[in-house]
């Protein structure tokens, strides 16, 4: 029963790290160029994926080391975060401009103008980064170093990747539903939706890069 609880919180607060404010950013500048439900859902899912192969690897490390997460590299990854949501304002930001470019009757979704697979990779490499930097040390892998016997270890940091994959993909589905719900409004309104993720996206980012170098 004890197992079960650990587990239990470990998903708990998986799903509640998702559903941090840089996470949800990422995503939805994927979801912005494809706001498709079905599509969104892999989207959420494959960050989740990301995420969660990259905390398994890193506690597997600490587990098999007996040592705890260095907390010098969370400024360092903090900064890795922070370059890699710029990057991906940037790029909503340009997908927003180009929504623009096309008329109503071409391009009401931005979908058919690039290679979703691509984009499929994309996110689960923003995933995995994720998953190496920030909060997960402090979340997920410095309990796991306290734990007496590895396969309870493991078993938490498989139970917090749940949670973290279940939030974000249901978070991607309900982005995709917003977003595609503006773009019916009006491509205007698709426009402004994927431009403020962009903004968003560089404005976190920066402060993100800002707090890593800060003394």
């Amino acid at each position: 029963m004890t197992l079960l609880v650990l587990f239990a919180t470990a998903c708990m607060l998986g799903f509640l790290h998702a559903l941090e404010v840089d996470h949800m950013l990422a995503v939805s500048a994927f979801v912005s160029r494809r706001p498709a439900v079905g599509a969104a859902a892999r989207f959420g899912a494959r960050w989740g994926l990301g995420h969660s192969v990259a905390v398994l690897a890193a506690g597997g490390v600490l587990l098999a080391l007996g040592v705890r997460w260095p907390e010098r590299w969370d400024a360092a990854g903090e900064a890795v975060v922070g370059a890699m949501l710029v990057g991906l304002g940037v790029w909503a930001l340009v997908s927003a401009r180009r929504m623009r470019r096309h008329a109503e009757g071409q391009a009401h979704d931005t979908a058919h103008t690039h290679d979703p697979g691509h984009d499929h990779h994309g996110i689960t490499v923003v995933g995995f980064l994720h998953g190496l930097a920030g909060t997960s040390a402090a979340v997920a892998l410095v309990p796991v170093t306290m734990l007496d016997r590895t396969s309870a270890g493991i078993g938490y940091l498989a139970a917090f990747g749940i949670g973290v994959t279940t939030a974000m993909t249901l978070f991607a589905m309900v982005a995709a539903v917003a977003v595609r719900r503006a773009a019916e409004r009006s491509h205007l309104w698709g426009r402004r939706a994927a431009a403020l993720v962009g903004s968003a996206a560089i404005i976190t980012g920066a402060l993100w890069i800002t707090r890593a170098l800060t003394p």
